[in-house]
């Protein structure tokens, strides 16, 4: 698990709300189980409430996974009409259409299976809020060819970019995560001091950052109250 909080930090943010849906309790046991990554607790707390101060109506997700947060997102916010999602593995694919079926979410819900810059690319549709949680080395990749997506009011959320501490110190990096770890910290430099943006880092699950454009006059939500 990631580890940029004390312990008794994150275990106090995930006891604070139990999870009592059937389905996410099947499968945060999947994930643990298998060492699937999904969002952790205190992140899909934070994310839900951003969604439901924002009120997105169509969502891009980059990286499923087993269909978590997608499942998470959706059945707790009523805002969410179109939600696409991709992922790249086959089995994850098949696992996660499995679960959004079983959940009646399929008329809402879309898996696409593509590399996420390759769908990115050829993708002209637009979006009120993008999360990105696919390949950690490659968020400057995705977060550039996704402006085009996003709508005029639109947010970008990226996953794990404090990756485990490593961003932040250097003698946690494991040698095998160094390119990552580069990729990651000039990513969040390039956007810290792009003024086209306003960004901040929420030192919250493993790292979350939050980007909207500097000129937006009607978004409805500001992060200026948290440091940038």
């Amino acid at each position: 698990m990631p580890n940029i909080n004390y312990d008794y930090i994150e275990n106090y943010l995930r006891n604070l709300k139990e999870v009592h849906d059937e389905k996410l309790l099947e499968m945060i046991e999947y994930a643990e189980e298998n060492h699937v990554p999904i969002v952790e607790r205190e992140s899909e707390e934070f994310i839900n409430f951003l969604i439901s101060m924002k009120e997105p109506k169509k969502v891009l997700e980059l990286g499923t996974a087993i269909g978590y947060s997608s499942i998470s997102f959706v059945k707790r916010n009523k805002c969410i009409k179109k939600f696409d999602t991709v992922e790249l593995n086959s089995e994850m694919v098949k696992i996660s259409r499995k679960n959004i079926s079983s959940e009646g979410l399929d008329e809402i819900i879309s898996v696409h299976e593509s590399d996420a810059y390759d769908f990115l690319e050829n993708l002209e549709e637009k979006y009120d809020l993008i999360f990105i949680d696919a390949a950690k080395g490659q968020y400057k990749k995705y977060f550039d060819s996704a402006l085009k997506n996003l709508n005029k009011d639109g947010i970008i959320i990226c996953d794990n970019v404090l990756f485990k501490g490593m961003v932040t110190e250097d003698k946690l990096i494991v040698r095998r995560k160094k390119t990552i770890v580069k990729r990651l910290r000039n990513f969040l430099s390039d956007i810290s001091e792009d003024d086209n943006f306003i960004s901040s880092v929420v030192p919250i699950g493993d790292g979350i950052l939050l980007v909207r454009r500097k000129d937006e006059e009607n978004w409805t939500f500001s992060t200026s109250w948290w440091y940038e």
